[in-house]
C-alpha cells in the first residue's frame, strides 16, 4: 500500500500553516486517507518508443504510431532524448464514485478526498517511474513528466495518446467531449529517456 503525504494533502487543500489545521479536520484527513487506500484501484501502464524530433517544425514524431506531439515546449523537453515513454495512470472509477457521493451529501469530505487523490495519483506516477528506471537500467536517465496541456502541447493530443495506449481496454479510461479523462483521477505523461553520461 502506498504511503500518502499529509503535508502534500494540506498543500493541495490550501493550508499554509499548521496552526490553521483543526483537530477535527486533521482526523477527517486521516480517516479519508484510509478510505482512499481501501477504495482506489491504482493502476498504470507505460510503453517505450523511438522518436524523431524536428526542431524546425517543432514536432516530435512517436515512431511506429500516428502520434505527433507539437509545440516548442515538448520539442525542447525531448530534444536530446534517445527514446520516449508514454505513461498512463489511474486511481479507477471506484474512488471517483466515492468523491461524487460525498459531493452530494458532504462537501467538506469531497474536497478533502479530492486533495488526497491528487497526492495519491502523483505517488502512483512516482512508483511507475521507479519501475521504469529499474527496467531501463543504470545506463539511462529520465527527465520529468510532461503531460498534454502543459506549455504549448495541445490537450487535443490526449485522444490519440490514449488510443495508442489502449487506455480504455487496459485501464478503463475514457475521454469526455472536453478531452478530459474519466476517471478524473488519471494522468497521462511523456518522459524522455537519455543516456547517463556519468557512467
Amino acid at each position: 500500500m502506498l504511503s500518502l503525504d499529509k503535508s502534500e494533502i494540506l498543500r493541495y487543500l490550501g493550508f499554509r500553516k499548521k496552526a490553521e489545521l483543526t483537530v477535527e479536520i486533521s482526523n477527517m484527513i486521516d480517516e479519508l486517507v484510509t478510505l482512499a487506500q481501501e477504495v482506489a484501484k491504482p493502476r498504470y501502464f507505460y510503453r517505450i518508443f523511438d522518436l524523431r524530433v524536428d526542431k524546425q517544425t517543432r514536432q516530435v514524431e512517436i515512431l511506429g504510431t500516428e502520434l505527433i506531439l507539437t509545440g516548442k515546449s515538448i520539442t525542447s523537453h525531448l530534444q536530446k532524448a534517445k527514446k520516449v515513454v508514454l505513461l498512463v495512470v489511474t486511481l479507477g472509477m471506484e474512488i471517483e464514485r466515492k468523491i461524487h457521493q460525498y459531493s452530494v451529501n458532504d462537501e467538506t469530505k469531497a474536497v478533502i478526498l479530492e486533495a488526497i487523490c491528487n497526492d495519491y495519483v502523483e505517488k502512483v506516477c512516482d512508483l511507475a517511474q521507479t519501475d521504469l528506471r529499474d527496467e531501463l537500467g543504470d545506463g539511462w536517465i529520465l527527465n520529468r513528466r510532461f503531460s498534454p496541456g502543459y506549455g504549448d502541447l495541445p490537450l487535443s493530443v490526449q485522444a490519440k495518446f490514449l488510443e495508442i495506449m489502449q487506455a480504455s481496454k487496459k485501464l478503463g479510461i475514457y475521454l469526455n467531449e472536453n478531452c478530459l479523462m474519466i476517471p478524473r483521477k488519471s494522468v497521462t505523461a511523456i518522459l524522455g529517456v537519455f543516456e547517463n553520461k556519468s557512467i
